[in-house]
């Protein structure tokens, strides 16, 4: 470990998703290099004074810089850059490797927006009883990890894949395990810059529909939430670096 780091360059910001500000800010710092493997960041007061936010705001950026492994935090020792030069970035969809490449996850999901609309109309053709307590299930993990972003990610993916099985169709679980594995890498951002909110709410009106026997409705309701997450991505993106 070094010593800490320098005096640095920040802007103080606006009241709007003060949390997801703080974190993208700190990680163009760290995928820029600017902050090197080994050295120490300024103390939580300290960027809270930076930022002029709350404690609470910036330990949640920094926690979930943690999750992705590119800090560690050393309890009562303070927070350092991880070298995270030789993570396994398996491919080039790895967050780490996401720098101003956001139009690579965009075009993964707007691979899904066509793809889970008829994958979803096999799924409620081809359902059971079972099925709809399967997604109840995987629905209350979602609910009950509302404030753990990595599980929450999970039981996110989890979701759609259970829906691809449902399907029955072995081609489609296939590939899909595949898109569902390069989505893993990327989901912990997407739901840290996006929230639980609209998640929880389609997933919710999905498993509604299945139940209520409305094939279109339960299609359309796939391919808009994969729509609104596209949009937003891309509105709250802005120009920064997301992944």
């Amino acid at each position: 470990m070094t010593s800490p780091a320098g005096t640095h360059t920040f802007n103080k910001l606006k009241t709007q998703s003060l949390r997801m500000q703080v974190y993208v800010k700190l990680k163009e710092k760290l995928l820029s290099g600017e902050w090197k493997s080994g050295e120490k960041l300024p103390s939580e007061n300290e960027l809270c004074k930076i930022f002029g936010v709350s404690r609470v705001t910036v330990r949640a950026a920094v926690q979930q810089l943690e999750i992705l492994g590119l800090l560690e935090i050393c309890h009562g020792g303070g927070t350092f850059v991880r070298d995270f030069s030789s993570i396994d970035a398996a491919g080039a969809f790895h967050p780490l490797i996401q720098i101003n490449k956001n139009q690579d996850i965009i075009t993964v999901l707007e691979y899904r927006q066509i793809v889970e609309k008829g994958m979803t109309g096999l799924a409620f053709e081809r359902m059971n009883q079972d099925d709809i307590q399967a997604l109840e299930l995987i629905y209350e993990q979602m609910n009950n990890s509302q404030n753990d972003i990595k599980s929450y990610s999970e039981a996110d993916l989890d979701f759609h894949y259970y829906i691809a099985k449902m399907s029955r169709n072995p081609m489609i679980v296939k590939v899909y395990s595949m898109i569902n594995e390069i989505l893993s890498q990327a989901m912990v951002d997407i739901v840290g810059l996006l929230g639980c909110k609209d998640g929880i709410k389609y997933h919710r009106q999905i498993i509604d529909s299945f139940k209520s026997g409305d094939k279109q409705k339960t299609e359309n309701l796939i391919a808009e939430h994969i729509d609104v997450t596209i949009r937003r991505i891309k509105e709250s993106s802005n120009g920064s670096m997301i992944f």
